[in-house]
């Protein structure tokens, strides 16, 4: 056996984190906080009326101030064009006028920036007073806590926190969110696991850790600090089963001999939220007990790190029976039965959504508004009875998918709303219009190109803020019958903000969501944006990132881990990967037949090359995309 000593740089490109800023040079707190006390589930009947001696007031809870922005954001409609609100804050009046023709992202978002100095820490009331005969509306979540709304009825001498709205039967909160010009007070950031064995790359030596130390170079401003904490475990993902909890990385640890897989974990905090720490570098040393190297070389390689997300997306069970019943009861097996590879087979599906509308841009006979929930969307548009609109459609389109053990999401952007599917065989997340043609006559559905490529939302937005889209391409072309309507700058234009859904799993429950997701302007918080140095984010929304694999992140792929077995002919293999309703692996050797296998086993390899393919298989039975690597010993 021999101690070795080696060192690890981290590069921040692959860390994770939330209310975070990073890139490969440093991580920091992200600028930029909404306060809110709901998350917009509720839908637009949901009001509360301000008019005349009806007024209403909203209570916002400031632990630290340090800042010189902010911005309240209301959600407001009015009755009236022209219609005139005071909004006191702290008792400092603002005046707004409605206006009918409204920015699309704002709509009934109206934020108001705020002089800093009307704010104060702990408790501020915001007052909502129609002015002469205007009658106002905010809409109105329904929930007991934290108790921050109240109406008053006779001109704001006496107020009430319980039975609330139009109807005086609501009790919850106001839609009314601050913004603050400053850094959280603290957010967390992680690395991917680090093979402690392979830290050079390529195939580890058989061994196992011995100890590992932390350093960290960052700068740290009065009243800011940056504390860092380790855990570690013997697979390539974190398993609680496996892995020990997290602990503080300080001095010279010695971990488990089990552990071979090592994370960290910066938790950034400012009392001042004006200033952030700024974590510049990690450096890792390890001693590592080698027992064997490794003889074998691996020459070639298609094995990509798997790209994560900090944000958990909720994907549709296969035991879900309202997804079983969704694909019986509508037959979607046979819809998809004639697709020659899964990047068809979403062309398939994505057709059929179309054509189950007729005037599907109505309010139907039951002037109705359906949840997004693929089962009652399809009954009720089957008999006319209920709006269909794009985002019924992309809904559909989400849930037929996941039904079908494909994996889709909702994707919204401007006045538009469609989706991104993951296709194994472009491994990358693809747009897809479904319901952007509301003719009858054409019902066409379609896609971006760019030289054979198909394009994800992120590529499609980038092609137009920076207005590189000459040789982009909408696929299929587009048929006569649509008259210039898919011209590609007009359909790029919808890029120019959009944001993802992180669910597909409505049919299992429609918490939490808008009930009524697109019929307004939307105010549900749960929404991940896109933002960039041409995008500045909405400030009465809380999830903004400018990472793209918080929004991209690899799905049905495998990530091959190879280390030196006990003896010189045998590879030990550990698989990873983030695969929805997981079955397991099957691989194959030498280009020979595939064949079912764990996610960590010993790999007999011959002298002369040798070949490993790799591809996830999901509960449906439907096969990722191969990962594969090729070793000569």
């Amino acid at each position: 056996m021999i101690r070795m000593q080696k060192t690890w740089d981290t590069t921040f490109s692959q860390c994770t984190g939330k209310d975070i800023t990073c890139n490969n040079d440093s991580i920091r707190l992200r600028r930029g906080i909404t306060f809110a006390d709901e998350i917009g589930r509720c839908n637009d009947r949901d009001r509360e009326l301000i008019a005349g001696l009806r007024q209403a007031q909203k209570t916002f809870l400031i632990q630290t101030l340090d800042t010189n922005r902010a911005r309240l954001c209301p959600y407001l409609d009015c009755e009236q064009e022209n219609g005139e609100l005071d909004i006191l804050i702290n008792g400092h009046p603002t005046r707004i006028q409605w206006r009918k023709d409204r920015p699309y992202w704002e709509d009934r978002w109206t934020p108001v920036a705020i002089p800093v100095e009307h704010l104060r820490t702990g408790e501020n009331e915001g007052v909502f007073q129609a002015v002469g005969d205007a009658r106002w509306t905010l809409l109105i979540e329904n929930g007991r806590q934290p108790d921050r709304s109240a109406i008053s009825e006779d001109g704001g001498h006496t107020w009430r926190s319980e039975d609330l709205g139009v109807n005086n039967g609501a009790d919850g909160e106001y839609m009314v969110r601050l913004y603050l010009d400053q850094h959280p007070e603290s957010a967390e950031c992680c690395s991917e696991p680090v093979d402690t064995l392979a830290l050079e790359g390529g195939i580890a030596p058989h061994g196992h850790l011995h100890t590992l130390q932390f350093e960290t170079r960052s700068e740290t401003p009065s009243g800011t600090s940056i504390a860092l904490f380790w855990r570690g475990g013997p697979s390539p993902t974190y398993d609680p089963s496996l892995w020990n909890a997290w602990q503080p990385a300080e001095g010279e640890l010695t971990p488990d001999p089990k552990v071979r897989f090592v994370q960290w974990r910066a938790v950034l905090q400012t009392s001042r939220p004006s200033v952030t720490p700024v974590l510049e570098a990690i450096h890792l040393t390890v001693q590592l007990d080698i027992i064997q190297e490794t003889t074998a070389q691996l020459t070639e390689a298609d094995n990509p790190d798997l790209l994560r997300s900090p944000y958990r997306f909720a994907y549709m069970s296969v035991d879900e029976k309202r997804g079983k019943l969704l694909r019986d009861r509508w037959k979607l097996n046979d819809v998809v039965r004639n697709a020659q590879s899964e990047f068809d087979t979403f062309l398939h599906l994505r057709q059929w959504v179309r054509e189950q509308w007729e005037d599907g841009w109505d309010m139907g006979d039951i002037d109705f508004c359906p949840p997004w929930d693929a089962a009652l969307i399809l009954e009720l548009t089957s008999r006319k009875l209920s709006l269909g609109m794009c985002t019924h459609y992309a809904t559909v389109m989400s849930q037929c998918s996941a039904a079908l053990g494909l994996v889709a999401r909702t994707q919204i952007m401007r006045s538009h709303c469609i989706n991104e599917v993951w296709s194994g065989e472009h491994n990358k997340w693809v747009a897809m219009d479904v319901g952007g043609d509301n003719n009858d006559e054409t019902k066409f559905t379609y896609h971006f190109e760019r030289n054979g490529n198909p394009l994800s939302a992120l590529e499609c937005h980038e092609a137009w803020v920076n207005e590189n889209y000459g040789d982009v391409t909408i696929v299929p072309q587009p048929p006569p019958a649509t008259d210039g309507r898919y011209e590609v700058a007009k359909r790029l234009r919808l890029f120019e903000r959009f944001m993802i859904s992180l669910r597909n799993d409505e049919l299992a429950t429609m918490e939490p969501g808008e009930p009524e997701h697109g019929k307004g302007s939307y105010h549900y918080d749960g929404y991940l944006f896109w933002q960039d140095d041409k995008t500045d984010p909405l400030p009465w929304f809380s999830h903004h990132t400018d990472r793209p694999a918080d929004l991209y992140w690899t799905v049905n792929r495998a990530k091959i881990h190879l280390s030196q077995g006990e003896t010189p002919n045998r590879l030990h293999v550990l698989l990873d990967t983030e695969t929805p309703n997981l079955k397991g692996f099957e691989i194959r050797v030498n280009e020979k037949d595939w064949t079912s296998q764990n996610a960590a086993f010993d790999w007999t390899v011959q002298k002369g090359e040798n070949r490993l393919e790799v591809r996830p298989v999901n509960a449906f039975g439907r096969k990722g995309g191969i990962s594969w690597l090729e070793v000569h010993v």
